[in-house]
């Protein structure tokens, strides 16, 4: 598929270096000639230097024989020009990464059809949505859902508690417990692993485990994790991604809590919010968290756009045993130090926005995808239409390359944990986890 990707920054330069794997031609367009130099250097891919609105520029990258043009510059104005150019183009699929909703709103004048855009990405969006299901499954680093829920793939790190560190993972659990669960993938400091049963379980390994919603506390228990709820949060930041994320939790009937270091922003949320208390204060000062509560809150989350503000806000909070803390993190650089300094999820705007995009690319022969911060993997469900290589056999003989596992097996109303035995029929739907460079292939096993 040729791509062009406006916008050369950690969005697109995201993008760029995990659609390389799946041998996509690619070319990028930015108007930073140091980016430009830097994506040149370390990417093999087109670049080119200019403004991704310009209709020469545009012209220059392609963009008539393009698949798809992904619009993922800093400015709206941008984004939206150049989709509007390749709809006159007629290019099939246009990706907007857009910051201000009244382009995209019911009340908008200008439908997205007028601006030729196929699906707007709205960046504080994604982290919201990210960091309000993070709040929800309080045990979780990252959690995603299949089926309306029934199945989920849950991110859990691994401390001291987990009484299964050192054991290969064919020694976890008895025969009907491993039909339960599947650990699909492992995260070990910035390595991905697609595991086998003779790999282990380390501290801090960042797990992955495909399950059915029913059987996360046995999960939860074999990882030495509870599933705590959480019901008393503190925010620190009212900007759109803090009030976002407290107007969702308020719905849930949560007590919330605010804290707002600008007073007359403080005053507008204050007014915006329903139930919850809005604080004007200094997050950062040990003493005001103090004496708003901390202690007695069961999760505390950073939305400032300070990232060194919500480290140590955080760190803070976990001196205070906070159950659960949840960091903003703008910088991709501190993203791997994280978990190592303690902090249990981080969320990025830059890298929910790509994985947004990676989402509605899957679309076609596969019917949804999960990718997560800081894995070299994604989840990606597909229906087996035809008998392909992988129907009528057990999975143990299937063969699968290294790289590609099956995760979960959904069969009508039935959902599967594969193991060994288990066989795939012609009709079901199946959930695949693989790594970059397995996923063009896998329409030629599965189909």
């Amino acid at each position: 598929m040729k791509i062009v990707i406006s916008g050369a920054g950690e969005v697109g330069f995201h993008l760029a270096k995990r659609l390389l794997y799946e041998k996509h031609d690619l070319v990028l367009i930015d108007s930073d000639p140091d980016r430009c130099s830097f994506v040149q250097d370390v990417l093999d891919v087109s670049v080119i230097l200019g403004n991704g609105s310009s209709q020469s520029i545009l012209k220059e990258a392609g963009l008539a024989s393009a698949d798809m043009l992904i619009a993922a510059s800093g400015s709206d104005e941008v984004n939206l020009i150049a989709c509007m150019v390749a709809s006159k183009l007629g290019v099939k699929r246009k990706i907007a990464r857009v910051k201000n909703r009244d382009y995209y709103s019911d009340s908008s004048i200008l439908s997205s059809r007028d601006l030729g855009v196929d699906l707007f990405i709205h960046p504080e969006d994604e982290v919201i949505e990210e960091i309000f299901w993070l709040l929800m499954r309080g045990a979780a680093s990252e959690i995603f859902e299949f089926e309306n829920g029934k199945i989920l793939i849950v991110g859990l790190k691994l401390d001291a508690n987990c009484p299964h560190l050192g054991k290969q993972l064919k020694e976890i659990g008895g025969e009907e417990e491993q039909k339960n669960f599947r650990i699909v993938a492992i995260l070990r400091g910035d390595k991905t692993i697609i595991p086998v049963g003779e790999d282990y379980l380390n501290k801090n390994d960042q797990i992955f485990v495909c399950t059915k919603m029913e059987s996360l506390p046995q999960v939860l228990l074999t990882t030495g994790k509870s599933d705590q709820r959480l019901d008393k949060i503190l925010i620190l930041g009212g900007g759109r991604i803090g009030q976002g994320v407290a107007k969702k939790l308020e719905e849930k009937k949560l007590k919330v809590t605010l804290i707002e270091s600008d007073k007359e922003k403080s005053v507008r949320v204050a007014g915006e919010l329903e139930k919850t208390m809005v604080v004007h204060a200094d997050g950062t000062d040990i003493d005001v968290l103090a004496r708003e509560g901390l202690m007695d809150m069961d999760a505390f989350v950073a939305t400032t756009s300070d990232d060194e503000n919500n480290i140590i806000s955080c760190l803070l909070a976990k001196h205070f045993k906070i159950q659960k803390t949840i960091a903003l993190v703008n910088k991709t650089t501190y993203l791997p130090l994280m978990s190592i300094i303690g902090i249990d999820s981080t969320v990025n705007v830059r890298l929910s926005t790509a994985m947004a995009i990676l989402r509605f690319m899957r679309r076609g022969e596969i019917i949804s995808v999960a990718a997560f911060h800081g894995l070299e993997a994604e989840a990606i469900e597909l229906e087996i239409k035809s008998g392909g290589k992988v129907t009528g056999k057990p999975l143990r003989r299937l063969g699968l390359p290294e790289g590609m596992l099956v995760a979960a097996i959904i069969r009508g109303q039935e959902v599967l944990i594969p193991y060994g035995d288990s066989i795939i029929k012609q009709g079901d739907r199946v959930i695949t986890f693989a790594i970059p460079k397995a996923i063009p292939i896998l329409g030629k096993w599965f189909n």
